[in-house]
């Protein structure tokens, strides 16, 4: 059970390291998005929906936050993003985690998953259609 934990931590510290930028310290938007899948312009289209009053650095630690959380509960950071983005969350009106954390309720989200966990089921919700990241609203 450790080695797995310890496996898991591992495998994000090393995702963080893959996005951040060494030139500036902070999360390089177009690493991101490169590494969930999606254009940086997508990613940008978020932020943006997201309002001028968060910045870059806010929206993406929440994002970060969001994926720590499910990968350490999925132990796999693959299926963590793809939890993210296609699994609608029923305490939160059946919006994915992507659309919760774009309005702005990340701090609910996170209070949720700490409540209930992260539910990552083998077959998806049928009403919705299962996108491809960079395709999303």
């Amino acid at each position: 059970m450790v080695f797995a934990q310890r496996k898991v931590a591992n495998e994000f510290l090393q995702f963080l390291a893959d996005i951040y930028d060494p030139a500036t310290g902070i999360v390089s938007c177009v690493r991101l998005a490169a590494s969930l899948g999606m254009t940086e312009d997508a990613l940008l289209k978020r932020w943006i929906r997201r309002g001028t009053r968060v910045s870059w650095r806010q929206f993406s630690d929440e994002l970060l936050s969001v994926l720590d959380v499910a990968q350490a509960q999925r132990r796999d950071l693959e299926q963590a993003i793809d939890w993210y983005f296609n699994c609608p969350i029923e305490p939160c009106g059946r919006k994915t985690a992507d659309e919760l954390v774009t309005a702005g309720e990340t701090d609910r989200l996170l209070r949720e998953l700490d409540t209930y966990g992260v539910r990552m089921h083998a077959v998806q919700d049928r009403a919705r259609p299962r996108l491809v990241h960079g395709s999303h609203r």
